[in-house]
């Protein structure tokens, strides 16, 4: 099993540099996988499933994921706090599975727990209470039954909220909270966490033999997370592939 964990891409039409890399990306490692798991936000916002025909950009963001599908690969898509309106008629364009807000994978004997990882950032009052009512089934029902004029008016209020609230919200507090951490693997019952989210890369090991990967957005040069041979490798991004991304 060749698996690869990506998460945190933001893309959007404007941002060249990143969308260049994701060319790469799936013209390039994708296709010599077994498995991709794209775990959440893997566009900038997404204002739900019935823009899908009308958005040119989307549609060929899809199709990239098709290719690789029909190639062979299993792809996997959660939804983040940016798509969260994400639904089956986008998995279905891309040749992919939507994942549960919270996946198990094995990975060979050992198995791993897959989410955004939002949901751990519990110092983030604010934002968790806006989050329960955007995750609801509801919720995307009704946005996705929305006229798009409304849609784009709610994203953008949406946005602009997002970065005053972060503007003056400190950085520990938009983390994940360690008491969440602990709860989720009791909870879960495992020992091995994979999630985005938080955009701070890192490979956490706990005294009790707990791991947490933490994984990159796209506009840093960390790269992406591969499994193979029975552990966990991080490829980092090659210099061609490096240039100034909006984030």
């Amino acid at each position: 099993m060749r698996a690869l964990f990506i998460s945190d891409l933001h893309l959007h039409e404007r941002d060249v540099a990143t969308h260049a890399r994701f060319i790469a990306f799936m013209h390039g490692p994708a296709r010599q996988a077994s498995h991709l798991y794209v775990i959440g936000d893997l566009f900038h916002v997404w204002l739900g499933d019935r823009m899908l025909p009308s958005d040119d950009y989307a549609l060929s963001v899809a199709a990239e994921f098709r290719a690789v599908n029909e190639a062979g690969v299993a792809i996997f898509i959660a939804r983040g706090n940016r798509d969260f309106m994400l639904g089956q008629a986008f998995a279905r364009a891309c040749g992919a599975t939507l994942l549960a807000e919270q996946t198990h994978v094995d990975l060979g004997s050992k198995r791993a727990l897959l989410l955004h990882g939002d949901e751990l950032c519990t110092d983030d009052v604010r934002y968790q209470r806006v989050r329960r009512v955007l995750r609801t089934t509801l919720f995307r029902v009704i946005g996705d039954a929305l006229p798009v004029a409304w849609r784009y008016a709610i994203a953008r209020k949406l946005r602009r909220e997002s970065d005053a609230h972060k503007a003056v919200t400190a950085m520990r507090i938009m983390d994940a909270n360690h008491a969440a951490i602990e709860r989720t693997f009791e909870r879960q019952g495992v020992t091995l966490m994979i999630h985005g989210h938080t955009h701070r890369p890192a490979d956490h090991l706990s005294a009790d033999g707990k791991r947490r990967i933490v994984l990159s957005d796209w506009q840093q040069a960390f790269g992406f997370l591969e499994w193979r041979d029975g552990d966990f490798h991080v490829n980092a991004w090659p210099t061609t592939q490096l240039g100034s991304a909006s984030n």
